[in-house]
């Protein structure tokens, strides 16, 4: 199985961010955890998800997920407040309330993530990042 690391990606910018390996799965069915920490507070950090399980037919299924949020400041609290966020499935959300300003970032990172040797050797092998 693939050794669970870190995930380094560029934003839009060119600038490679980390994804900080949170948790590995433990084997089949369970989920690892990443998470990009830029944002005021944890709910509104980037994050990377991840399974792998056997399907029916001697086949096996890798899941890969991506939810960028966004964030707002409630002018009547000043505390921060999580907006809509993008979102990747193998199908893709944007919300049309979602920042214009974070959209290349969202894209970028979404590239990016399916060309790491890390996500490519899961999906390959349809194994989850132990």
């Amino acid at each position: 199985m693939p050794a669970a690391t870190d995930i380094v990606i560029n934003n839009a910018a060119a600038v490679a961010k980390t994804f900080a390996l949170y948790n590995p799965s433990s084997g089949d069915a369970s989920v690892a955890n990443w998470k990009l920490k830029e944002g005021t507070i944890s709910s509104v950090f980037p994050h990377i998800t991840s399974s792998a399980r056997v399907t029916g037919n001697s086949s096996r299924k890798s899941v890969w997920k991506m939810r960028i949020p966004s964030s707002y400041t409630d002018t009547v609290t000043g505390l921060t407040k999580v907006g809509s966020g993008f979102e990747v499935n193998c199908d893709v959300t944007v919300p049309d309330d979602f920042p214009e300003a974070l959209k290349n970032d969202a894209i970028a990172y979404t590239k990016n993530l399916v060309a790491h040797a890390l996500v490519q050797a899961c999906i390959r092998d349809g194994l989850p990042a132990t």
